[in-house]
């Protein structure tokens, strides 16, 4: 007797597949091309930015520890990490800031519409420049989610 049909084995299908099903397809000449092109240049720039930034975040980071382990009062604490966020050089950060906001909608081919350019379905909005008190405003965020995990 044939086992029922909702109890046949299935076809191959995107879970079960090494060729998952996709909504888009590449030609053999498009990945050979993406494989030597590599990364498009809106990505490397972006990444460069991030890692900027956490190389930043890192550093004001250890200053409060340091700080911290010396017994430093809040407000000690506060003033230094602004006099060292102040120290970096922000100009470079936003001047690749502003390099990628000025490229990144014509690189990345964004769609859009009647209010403007369009990312994932929601307007694309420029990245803000970055200044001392959004960067320490960054470094206290990743201490509060660093003491957050450790409770």
């Amino acid at each position: 007797m044939d086992a029922p049909k909702h109890r046949r084995k299935a076809g191959p299908s995107a879970l079960n597949s090494a060729d998952p099903r996709r909504n888009f397809s590449l030609s053999v000449d498009e990945r050979i091309r993406a494989l030597t092109i590599g990364a498009p240049a809106w990505a490397t720039r972006k990444r460069k930015i991030e890692d900027e930034v956490e190389r930043i975040v890192s550093e004001l980071v250890e200053l409060h520890d340091a700080l911290l382990a010396d017994e430093r009062t809040s407000a000690e604490i506060d003033a230094h990490l602004e006099t060292a966020a102040n120290a970096f050089d922000l100009p470079k950060l936003n001047g690749m800031v502003a390099t990628h906001n000025r490229y990144y909608p014509i690189e990345a081919n964004l769609p859009m519409n009647q209010h403007g350019y369009t990312a994932y379905g929601r307007p694309w909005r420029p990245e803000a420049s970055f200044t001392p008190e959004r960067l320490v405003t960054l470094a206290r965020a990743f201490i509060a989610e660093r003491s957050e995990e450790s409770d």
